[in-house]
């Protein structure tokens, strides 16, 4: 029994740093960009996103690969707090106040906190706020179940909803200039 037990941790172990290996390697093509690397944190009130707590199923698609996450986020008191995991191991921890981000990452490759608060407000802020927040050049319509970003005259974002919401249902979030996607599946509590 006991040979059992040691070659089920073995197996746990081993899973946990498989899992681990395949967020590092998806990370490192993720934030091969300089452009990537350094984005610009976008100031968006958490509390103009309303109190709210849910939890996420995260796919990140890019060229050659695909890796699942799992995320808790609440939103209360003026605070952004997020938690992605994978394979029960967590990844990172956020705090967002709207100006300031506090990252834990638990990993050295994950992915950079700045990048998410800014896709995940880039999907869910209110339109008039995420206006007021991008950068000079930046633009984002909606209609039709669908944001779309672009910079001059070049669509480099593409959001589709599948419900009025995106507390719940699908969200496909689609970054054409780095060449990722996200699929997002919520359930608000």
């Amino acid at each position: 029994m006991d040979g059992v037990r040691d070659m089920l941790a073995t197996c746990t172990r081993l899973g946990a740093l498989l899992a681990c290996a395949a967020l590092m390697g998806a990370c490192a093509f993720l934030e091969s960009s300089t452009d990537f690397d350094n984005p610009a944190l976008l100031a968006v009130a958490p509390e103009t996103l309303g109190e709210r707590t849910l939890e996420q199923r995260l796919v990140i698609r890019w060229p050659g690969g695909e890796r699942s996450l799992e995320a808790a986020l609440e939103i209360s008191a003026g605070k952004l707090r997020l938690v992605l995991m994978s394979f029960g191991m967590r990844v990172s921890t956020l705090e967002y106040d709207g100006w300031t981000l506090n990252e834990t990452r638990h990993l050295p490759q994950a992915p950079s906190g700045v990048r998410i608060v800014n896709d995940f407000l880039m999907i869910a802020a209110p339109l008039d706020a995420l206006r007021a927040a991008l950068p000079e050049g930046w633009a984002v319509t909606e209609s039709k179940g669908q944001r779309v970003f672009t910079q001059g005259d070049e669509t480099q974002i593409v959001i589709r909803y599948s419900a009025a919401t995106p507390w719940q249902g699908q969200v496909a979030f689609e970054h054409r200039a780095f060449g990722y996607q996200l699929i997002l599946d919520s359930h608000e509590f």
